[in-house]
């Protein structure tokens, strides 16, 4: 009953995002590997959807094994890992900074 709810909800307001609807359509395998809760078997089960149908609607990717409203809802409000390794423009994150400097001070006596 539930289910039947937030798809009538998510299908009547999928007019709204089919801006985001259109970025999973042609968003690489990388920029979807950086929506939380999207890993690799996730990824490779969107792209085969992709080649066998076009996404008109993000309600459609309900019908892909492993994806529910939970990752429906990060991939509508575009939620990103905290460990993505797409970084803005190229430039290098505080971390990663920290982590090479880390690789450079270990020597061997």
């Amino acid at each position: 009953m539930f289910r039947k709810i937030v798809l009538t909800a998510i299908t009547a307001s999928s007019f709204l995002f089919s801006m985001s609807a259109n970025m999973v359509q042609n968003a690489p395998k990388e920029k979807l590997g950086c929506i939380k809760g999207i890993g690799i078997k996730r990824v490779q089960a969107i792209m085969v959807y992709r080649k066998q149908d076009t996404i008109d609607g993000l309600e459609e990717l309900l019908n892909i094994k492993g994806i529910g409203t939970g990752i429906l809802k990060n991939i509508k409000n575009d939620i990103k890992k905290k460990s993505c390794k797409i970084s803005d423009n190229n430039r290098t994150t505080h971390k990663e900074k920290k982590k090479r400097a880390n690789k450079k001070n270990i020597s061997a006596e």
